[in-house]
């Protein structure tokens, strides 16, 4: 009499690895919920403001002295108060729908490249079947998908604004937005995981690309106003996030694929530096 004995099967060893990946992706969006949330409802929430303000302060734009509307160009870098779309471009797509998705992107990749390295968590979780570049590959893609969610409210939140008040936006344009606002925080949320692969200090990963998004706004926006130093424009960007107008005039292929440049070199160099640096969690 004969008796067989089964073995168990094998899990294949490629599986884990990217099992645990999803798991990392998944517990990073998870912890960001909160910003993810409130960035996402401030969207949504300002898009509804512009168009039930639109309707009473149109007649008001294009009552002004022609004095002030050309400081109003010069200050904004050529917005027109007097249509909706400059409108938009002016109160929300000029500095507070970039600020949500470089918020965003910041705060996932600062507590991700060194958050759990100053909590002294960061040994557990590579203890596991996960590599070094498994473990910053995977929050980056949660990083891309924070914002992501952030620049989908941008442009749904144009579209509540557009159906309030009437305001014209095509839907190209709505997707443009989210497109080019989408490129822009992934680039900061980029050069956030270099700081903090590079220091491991979660600050310094917060602070530096928030210093950088100033200075790139401010750039962005006073350069222009002296003709000597207007060139130095194109080195922020901000111009390539907002210059070509997306809203009005769609995609333009040319600086998305700059700043998707700029975040992959970016990304990329994050992980050779976390990969040689020795680690303190």
């Amino acid at each position: 009499m004969s008796t067989s004995v089964s073995t168990p099967t094998a899990t294949p060893a490629r599986t884990i690895p990217r099992a645990t990946a999803s798991a990392l992706i998944g517990r990073a969006v998870k912890d960001r919920t909160q910003v993810i949330g409130a960035a996402s409802f401030y969207m949504l929430a300002i898009g509804a403001v512009l168009g039930a303000l639109w309707i009473p302060l149109r007649d008001v734009f294009r009552s002004l002295p022609q004095s002030m509307d050309d400081l109003v160009k010069a200050i904004s870098g050529g917005t027109d108060l007097t249509t909706p779309t400059g409108w938009a471009n002016a109160e929300l797509l000029s500095l507070i729908a970039p600020a949500a998705v470089i918020v965003a992107a910041i705060t996932s990749a600062a507590a991700a490249s060194a958050g759990e390295e100053e909590k002294k968590t960061l040994g557990l979780t590579l203890a596991s079947p996960v590599t070094r570049g498994t473990f910053l590959v995977s929050t980056m893609v949660a990083m891309v998908v924070s914002v992501l969610i952030v620049a989908i409210c941008i442009g749904v939140g144009l579209e509540i604004g557009n159906a309030i008040g009437g305001l014209g936006f095509t839907l190209g344009g709505m997707i443009a937005v989210a497109v080019h606002a989408l490129v822009l925080g992934v680039l900061f949320g980029a050069l956030s995981f270099l700081v903090g692969a590079a220091t491991g200090n979660k600050r310094v990963a917060s602070l530096v690309p928030t210093l950088v998004a100033i200075l790139a706004f401010a750039a962005n926006t006073f350069l222009p106003l002296s003709k000597p130093l207007a060139a130095g424009q194109k080195w922020s960007p901000w111009y390539y996030y907002i210059a070509s107008n997306p809203l009005a005039h769609g995609v333009d292929v040319g600086p998305v694929l700059i700043l998707a440049g700029i975040a992959i070199v970016l990304a990329a160099a994050a992980v050779v530096v976390f990969r040689r640096r020795d680690l303190r969690g």
